[in-house]
């Protein structure tokens, strides 16, 4: 009798079980559904970044491949004053003999120079007989590698920029003459699309410029004399170079050429200092990172800074292949064997580049 109630106490249990578990099934397959449908647990949102459900929430470090939001870090200076920064002539009073001495060999030193500082592209405006009329206007030029553009004086902190281009070739000869025909000269050009990267401090309001070409706070930022003490409290310095996403967004401010200021919808920052998160004011689709069609130029800057401001890589930034001072490229020398490196080095790795042209629309070339 003992084991009998036993076997009807079991069969009860059991059935018991069954119709419990049959009640939670639809429960669980409805958890399961949620979980699938909606991005805030574990899925990526639309716009490839991760969503939480609490948007108040601070998400954890993005792993190496995880899409994370590239504003969610820092600070920036959108929209405030321009700092009273130290002038690169006062930073040469000490660094006259290790940067003055190579500065100009850059192509960062030379982004707009003085007429009387570039006596090379002065013959070239001589040799044209097209400028003749404007020759003794032209008082600046901006490039110098492969396009020269001409400018003059126009108030503070402006430039007016002439028309015309002249087509550089092998050993800085001009291959050809674009619109040298009918020049004029334009007073808003400059500033609604050049001075961002070819100027410093510039006042995105006013469109104004407080130094023309690239100044040393253009890239080490609003540095103080207590760095003499401790060069950790300037960027880039050999003490602070271990930021990447700092470092990236310093480089990015004039080499990520596809974007636009959220504030301004000028095609350069507003009031970038280096330190600042870049993205937090400057809107890029890193979608283009994977456009085939892209010259390769632009996609190998492209694909780095999505990878770190993206995907959180730190191994790979611009100072790994590049110098800020002197020849830029110098550490090209010994290839690395890296996916970014194969836009430039091909899969092999080899020393010898891949011929590509760069072309962009915002710079006219």
């Amino acid at each position: 009798m003992q084991s009998k109630s036993r076997i009807v106490g079991s069969s009860t249990a059991a059935k018991v079980f069954v119709v419990f578990a049959a009640a939670l099934l639809p429960l669980s397959i409805s958890v399961l559904s949620n979980r699938k449908s909606k991005p805030g647990l574990d899925q990526r949102s639309s716009s490839g970044f991760l969503a939480t459900g609490n948007t108040g929430q601070q998400q954890a470090a993005p792993s190496a491949q995880s899409a994370s939001d590239p504003t969610a870090w820092g600070s920036n200076h959108i929209g405030k004053p321009i700092p009273e920064y130290v002038h690169g002539d006062e930073c040469l009073f000490c660094h006259r003999n290790n940067i003055g001495t190579t500065w100009q060999k850059n192509a960062h030193g030379v982004t707009v120079r003085q007429g009387e500082d570039a006596p090379e592209l002065q013959a070239i405006v001589r040799q044209q007989p097209a400028l003749a009329s404007v020759a003794t206007q032209i008082e600046y030029f901006l490039g110098s590698r492969h396009r020269v553009r001409f400018l003059k004086k126009d108030g503070y902190g402006k430039f007016a920029l002439l028309n015309t281009q002249a087509v550089l070739g092998p050993e800085a000869k001009v291959d050809k003459w674009i619109d040298v025909d009918k020049l004029s000269w334009d007073k808003e050009r400059f500033g609604n699309r050049c001075a961002g990267c070819h100027s410093t401090a510039v006042d995105s309001t006013a469109k104004t410029f407080t130094a023309f070409g690239l100044d040393c706070y253009a890239c080490h930022g609003d540095v103080t004399l207590e760095h003499t003490k401790d060069t950790s409290l300037m960027w880039l310095s050999k003490k602070r170079r271990d930021d990447a996403r700092a470092i990236t967004s310093i480089c990015a401010q004039c080499h990520l050429r596809f974007g636009k200021s959220r504030s301004t919808g000028l095609p350069y920052p507003n009031n970038f200092i280096a330190g600042d998160n870049l993205f937090q004011d400057y809107e890029v689709d890193f979608a283009r990172a994977d456009d085939e069609n892209l010259n390769p130029g632009d996609r190998h800057i492209l694909r780095n800074v999505r990878d770190v401001v993206l995907r959180g890589q730190q191994a790979i930034t611009c100072l790994t292949c590049h110098q800020v001072h002197a020849n830029s490229t110098a550490k090209h020398s010994a290839a690395t064997r890296g996916t970014i490196c194969a836009d430039c080095h091909g899969t092999k790795f080899t020393l010898e580049m891949k011929p590509y042209a760069v072309h962009s629309s915002l710079c006219e070339y």
